[in-house]
């Protein structure tokens, strides 16, 4: 199955009281473990499981080749842009995108439920592109942070993906995701198999900051790029040994 809205909420149970834990994008693929009314019980790509609504999961048709990377990508019905947009996608979402001379900028996105629309050229990349492994460590790192500030100055949103609204780990998640790495979804240092620790003092641009129930992006010169729900919005500030947020944090952890 495959996410077939904009962007689905996961929940912590099968309810939309319940806490909202993460939300998956449009394209990116689940598995079903359990049903209950109108929800699925899923497992994403990445290993994160919740509750979803079933209306925002549809059989997937085939594999997607193309990832949106603008912060909100217009779906059209044709290839012209004075229409209303039917469905606007996140960045980070995943389509089949063909490209046709005759239509000039605009590709044609292939639905799961069979219907094309039409999108930006520029708006899209291949999927192929998330392989950074000709990437130098300095290059990658960088490419860390350019990702990051993508999201600088949306608002914080508790299990948010988007720029709609992310939280801390959402945003640290996204900016590794989109070039090829993989952490896990929250702020727990000890589910990030792929990390490892490392002393403050030896922390470079890209390496991860994590604090006690939250996790920010070190930037270099004593700067972080986080989603703190005390500013609401993503945010750069100043941290070192006069920060008050350094007596608060955990450990840092690094990829490389």
């Amino acid at each position: 199955m495959v996410c077939c809205v904009p962007y689905a909420a996961l929940y912590s149970e099968p309810e939309l009281m319940a806490e909202n834990v993460d939300e998956i994008l449009y394209g990116e693929e689940a598995e079903i473990l359990d049903s209950s009314g109108s929800f699925y019980k899923i497992k994403t790509e990445y290993g994160y499981i919740g509750w979803t609504a079933k209306s925002n999961l549809f059989e997937k048709l085939h594999d997607a080749n193309h990832i949106t990377v603008t912060p909100f990508t217009d779906l059209l019905f044709e290839g012209k842009n004075y229409y209303q947009a039917p469905m606007t996608l996140p960045r980070g979402s995943r389509v089949d995108v063909g490209f046709s001379e005759k239509e000039g900028r605009y590709g044609f996105a292939v639905l799961p439920s069979k219907r094309i629309y039409y999108l930006h050229k520029n708006h899209v990349a291949p999927i192929s592109t998330i392989d950074k492994s000709a990437l130098t460590e300095d290059e990658l790192r960088a490419s860390f942070v350019e990702t990051a500030k993508e999201y600088l100055g949306t608002q914080y949103r508790w299990g948010g993906r988007t720029h709609h609204g992310i939280d801390c780990s959402g945003l640290c998640f996204n900016a590794y995701r989109f070039n090829g790495v993989h952490i896990w979804r929250d702020a727990d240092f000890s589910r990030c198999e792929n990390l490892r620790e490392i002393p403050f003092s030896e922390a470079k641009v890209g390496d991860l900051i994590f604090f006690k129930g939250h996790i920010a992006m070190y930037l270099g010169n004593n700067e972080i790029i986080h989603s703190t729900a005390s500013k609401g919005k993503v945010v750069i500030e100043h941290f070192d040994e006069n920060s008050p947020l350094y007596n608060i944090f955990v450990c840092v952890g690094t990829a490389f």
